[in-house]
Order: C-alpha cells, then structure tokens, then sequence
C-alpha cells in the first residue's frame, strides 16, 4: 500500500473490527499471525491475521481476550481445517474464518457527519471480499462465491416422502474431498495489496474462474461460452505478441482495426505460422466449435466435454497468460 493511501484528510478515530468471511479461504499457515496493508475504494485499513493456535486459531494480540469465547461459552473459530486434499508442497495451512481489521483510514465528509470510518467500512466490506476472493480464486482455483456455495455433501433425493415403500428423507449422501490450493503467505499479501491498490485482475482470467464455478454447479452451456472467451482474449494477445511470425497476410490483418478477429481466426493463424502452443491446435479447434454450437444454435454439451474444455483453458492461460504458472502453481479446476 503507497503511503499516499494513509495520508490527506481522514477521520482521526479508532476502528477495530473482527470480520467473519462469508466463505473461509484456505491459507498457508506462515500467512497467519501477521498483518497485511489493504482496502477498497477511498477506505484503506490493515487485515491482522490470528495466530495459529489449534484446534480453531486464536484472536491476534490486537484484540481482547474476552475475544476468545462467544455467548455460549463455546470457542469462536479463527481458523478451520476441513476434509480436503492438500499437496505436500503446501503444507500446513488452514481455511481462515475471522479477521481483525483496524487502522481504518476514511476520508473526513464535512457534509454527512454520521459518515464516520467504521460506517464507511461496513459500506465498503462485501465489496472488498469479492475482490480479495476473486484473486484467490484465479490463484488457486478454490471456489469461494458466498451467493452459489458448493457443498462437499449433497443429499440424493432430497424433499422425497415415499408411500411405497414407506420411507422419508434422502435415498443417501454424495460425499466429495476436495482438492485446495491453499495460498502462500506471499500470495495473501499481494492480493491483498493489489485489492487496496483498486487493480483488477485480467478478464481472461476472471472469465476462466467463471468458467471453473460454471461447471462445477452443472452450467455447462455458460461454462463453454466464458472458458471459449477467455481463451480467444489469452490466444489473441499471444498471436499479436508474436505478429513478426504470422504470413504477411495474417499481419496485415492483425494491423487493420477494422478487422474484427474472432477465436477462429487466432487458431489459423498461429497453426500457419507454426507457433508452439500448450494446447494444441486441434484441441483448439474442439473449444472453438463448442463455444459457437453454444453461443448460435443454444446446444449444451455434457460435464464430461465441458471439463476438457475447461481444462485446456487453464493450460493456454497458464503457459501463454498474463499470469504463467509452473506444473505446481495452476489450478487444476476440481476444487
């Protein structure tokens, strides 16, 4: 956070708040027991971390202890571990459930003297969420869309009375483990540094994580359309970062604005100039049919074609995006 962000005309009071996140994001547990500069909009203020005490966490020295228990006596979760599959790589972590915020800076409204920093912090809050949850969810791949959850169990035939035979209730449950990439210390920090900056991730990438929620919630036409979006953006900045290789045909096309280049033209292009691609051209070619059999003529293509597609799109971003990732570091889409 610059410091021209704590600076200028702000309102001299102190603002200390425990926020509990609507969905818990998974962190590593050297991200825990610090404190990290951030904001949104006009509001800055710092994020202070618990520390990493089990079984739930415990509140950061900043607060009081009486922070430690609820109403009812029982312990508040700071932290959780849920069932998941975790790689070795990124052990241990923890899904974080509650913060601290404090050292709210607003600015001072000589005009609304009820428009105090804690009342623009409560403005301003689900806002921040969703742009901290939308970089985590680009980063790693975990699903944390407060308005849509995705449980891991699921009753089968639920709202179900049978007469014959005679039984209530679902038929069973459907158990899942997910996968999760919980967050590096360091990646918590610049997300939460880029949400105080006001920078937007790129919409290629915000286009792939719809994509990722759209298929795991069973919307495999919208799935199909925002990962063959998101890929005709991502292919269509690495052909013209690579214009000098195209035919002379293909770059004069690229250079006329009047041109209006569509996914379809992107492949042709770089399969002409031979330019070497995570995915391959024919697998390319399968994502540009999909998305117009979905865009024009409304057809939905099942889970398990989506899921390639989906796939193919993260692997393009990743080796070929704005934000390249190694073998370790891409989400694999299966949160």
């Amino acid at each position: 956070m610059s410091e021209s962000r704590r600076q200028g005309d702000e309102q001299a009071m102190t603002v200390t708040a425990v926020y509990e996140l609507p969905v818990p994001i998974w962190v590593m547990s050297d991200a825990l027991e610090g404190s990290y500069p951030t904001g949104v909009g006009p509001v800055s203020f710092d994020v202070v971390m618990p520390l990493d005490r089990e079984p739930v966490g415990a509140p950061p020295d900043v607060l009081e202890q009486g922070w430690t228990t609820d109403d009812a006596g029982d312990l508040i979760q700071w932290t959780v571990q849920y069932a998941a599959t975790i790689p070795p790589s990124l052990q241990p972590a923890k899904a974080l459930r509650r913060v601290v915020i404090t050292n709210v800076q607003a600015p001072r409204d000589e005009q609304r003297e009820w428009h105090t920093a804690d009342h623009q912090l409560a403005e301003v809050i689900a806002s921040w969420f969703d742009a901290v949850r939308t970089w985590a969810e680009i980063l790693t791949g975990q699903d944390l869309d407060p308005g849509h959850r995705v449980y891991n169990a699921t009753p089968i035939g639920e709202g179900l009375t049978f007469i014959e035979p005679p039984h209530d209730g679902p038929a069973g449950i459907n158990l899942t483990t997910p996968r999760v990439r919980p967050l590096r210390a360091h990646q918590w920090g610049a997300i939460l540094d880029a949400v105080g900056q006001d920078h937007e991730p790129p919409l290629e990438e915000i286009l792939s994580r719809d994509a990722r929620a759209a298929h795991r919630r069973g919307a495999y036409r919208r799935a199909i359309l925002e990962a063959g979006t998101a890929l005709e953006i991502a292919l269509g900045q690495h052909v013209r970062d690579h214009k000098g290789h195209l035919k002379e045909y293909h770059q004069k096309r690229i250079n006329d604005p009047k041109d209006h280049l569509g996914l379809g033209n992107y492949i042709d292009m770089a399969a002409a100039a031979e330019l070497e691609l995570a995915v391959p051209t024919d697998a390319l070619r399968e994502v540009k049919d999909l998305r117009n059999d979905a865009a024009h003529h409304g057809e939905t293509p099942g889970a398990w074609a989506t899921g390639e597609v989906v796939q193919r799109t993260i692997n393009f971003l990743a080796a070929h995006g704005r934000y390249q990732r190694s073998a370790d570091d891409e989400p694999d889409g299966s949160e």
